[in-house]
């Protein structure tokens, strides 16, 4: 895999989503990003098993990442390296928030919820079995999750996890790894300016996108939870309607009894 010209290292939760858009209005796509696993990429997702069972690992990545000139954001960054080794030529970009706090606060009331006490991993169960599936994931999520898991060293959803210590060893490893001149740390605050100058193409003539915001994914899990709840109360309205009837056809020929009888 010889393809990609910019490796994004940076954590999810970093802006990535807006630097897909944006590397690719600079012309640097396809990027990959998460949001590919549930797209454009469904026919792939059952090679995530095989890259989490450490079955020919080198061969089902570069069929998940064919054809891409880019890549940021989970799961793609967690295999910078590779990527780099594959292709010495290309740019890395380590995406950043403000702060590692910023980042944790994000991280954890959007891709890393806190999962301790029944409660948290019952909601979960049922995020993964009901709602997953019907956003065309099916267990894919899960295999990326434990992948996730094992590069970091920690359960990034475990409630005593410090995402803030993460995500800061994580950026210094980054940094001791890749040489300055081959590495832009990047927020996406500052725009096109610097990420334009970085690999070498003019800025455009239009804003920069800015999208994916913690609000705009609560937004939108709100829905799918709302859409849950809604699937759950049809399910139990369905499951009395049938209870009724098995109760009424058990006692039909009592009921019948009881009826006044043609003459």
């Amino acid at each position: 895999m010889t393809g990609l010209k910019v490796i994004g290292a940076g954590l999810g939760r970093t802006g990535t989503l807006s630097q897909k858009a944006a590397l690719e209005i600079l012309g640097f796509g396809p990027c990959h990003h998460m949001a590919e696993t549930f797209r454009v990429q469904q026919d792939k997702n059952h090679l995530w098993k095989k890259i989490f069972d450490n079955e020919g690992v080198d061969e089902a990545l570069k069929s998940i990442f064919e054809g891409y000139a880019a890549t940021v954001d989970y799961p793609g960054c967690v295999f910078w390296e590779k990527f780099l080794e594959w292709n010495p030529e290309a740019k890395v970009i380590l995406s950043i928030r403000d702060s590692p706090e910023a980042w944790a606060a994000s991280a954890r009331s959007t891709i890393f919820p806190a999962t301790k006490g029944n409660l948290a991993i019952a909601k979960k169960w049922l995020f993964n079995t009901f709602v997953m599936p019907f956003i065309g994931s099916d267990r894919h999520m899960s295999y990326i999750h434990s992948i996730v898991t094992r590069v970091h060293g920690v359960d990034p959803q475990n409630a005593d996890t410090n995402l803030a210590k993460m995500y800061e060893d994580w950026n210094a490893s980054v940094i001791a790894k890749v040489p300055s001149e081959n590495l832009l740390i990047f927020n996406v605050k500052e725009g096109w300016e610097p990420l334009c100058k970085f690999l070498g193409v003019p800025v455009p003539d239009q804003e920069f996108p800015r999208t994916n915001s913690t609000k705009q994914f609560k937004e939108r899990e709100g829905k799918m939870w709302s859409g849950l709840k809604m699937v759950f109360k049809i399910a139990a309205v369905s499951v009395v309607v049938a209870g009724t009837g098995v109760l009424v056809a058990s006692y039909y020929p009592q009921i019948v009894g009881l009826l006044p009888q043609a003459s």
